[in-house]
């Protein structure tokens, strides 16, 4: 969950109010390595996420983020949200 500041500079990322989305990248990087994560992440790009996890995005050539900085920025708002119910 990337904020406008990161999200520019990272090579993919994830939005998501679950860290275990993130499971399936972590697994084929230990098969693969970075090509094999790519095509991991792009293929679940496709798909799309579902209500507020696995919003999978490919950043290393991306041009226009903004439509990402939205998702990314909605899901850590729900995720403050749980978070302060802890107190």
């Amino acid at each position: 969950n990337a904020n406008e500041y990161a999200l520019p500079y990272s090579t993919m990322g994830l939005a998501s109010t679950s860290l275990d989305d993130l499971r399936p990248a972590l697994e084929v990087w230990e098969r693969g390595g970075r090509q094999a994560v790519e095509l991991t992440v792009k293929e679940k790009e496709k798909l799309g996420g579902k209500g507020d996890r696995e919003h999978f995005h490919w950043l290393a050539e991306a041009k226009d983020i903004s439509r990402l900085l939205e998702i990314h920025k909605r899901i850590r708002r729900l995720v403050r949200a749980e978070a302060a119910k802890l107190g």
